[in-house]
């Protein structure tokens, strides 16, 4: 199975950073930065979040991901990164399954068909609302005392237990697409 892992607008987590490297199991990584997907490589920060969000950028993001998001694979997005993948479940691309981090513009989305779980820190001041985390997504992990940046920190406690629900959900979902076959 391939994981699909998409940054966040300062291109983040590094590599080295990314849970990609703590998840159990054989899977295909391919990174990819929301500022390359939108055709403006030299964005970053601020000015990448004006553009995706203010300026039809996710538009060209989503549809740069369904032309690239092909076979079996998974899907793990940080902060906007997670919701440009959402909104490309939205558009039809089928995942195996989708792990947001931190993203917090989800608090704008409907609920998906895909099978999905979200992660948000208690101190992320952007998370969305009590009713939306009961409402739209699958799963829902919110770590007390944590904010937006929490997966920076590999060594944290969260991120270890981030590390360890999404290596559950990507065995759980390559189990079942291997029964279905």
């Amino acid at each position: 199975m391939k994981l699909y892992v998409i940054t966040d607008i300062h291109n983040g987590p590094s590599p080295e950073q990314c849970f990609s490297t703590r998840i159990d199991g054989s899977h295909r990584v391919i990174r990819l930065a929301l500022n390359e997907l939108c055709g403006r490589p030299g964005l970053s920060g601020e000015a990448l979040h004006q553009h995706l969000f203010s300026h039809s950028g996710m538009d060209v993001v989503v549809r740069s991901l369904k032309e690239t998001l092909n076979g079996e694979f998974a899907g793990l997005g940080y902060s906007a990164g997670g919701t440009a993948l959402w909104r490309a479940a939205t558009t039809g691309c089928s995942f195996a399954a989708l792990f947001c981090v931190s993203s917090t513009r989800l608090r704008e989305e409907a609920s998906i068909a895909t099978p999905n779980h979200v992660f948000f820190g208690s101190k992320d001041q952007g998370k969305p609302s009590s009713q939306w985390l009961a409402s739209a997504p699958d799963q829902v992990t919110v770590f007390d005392e944590v904010g937006h940046t929490y997966y920076l920190h590999p060594s944290s406690t969260a991120a270890h237990e981030t590390c360890s629900q999404i290596s559950a959900g990507i065995k759980s979902s390559t189990a079942a697409s291997h029964s279905a076959s």
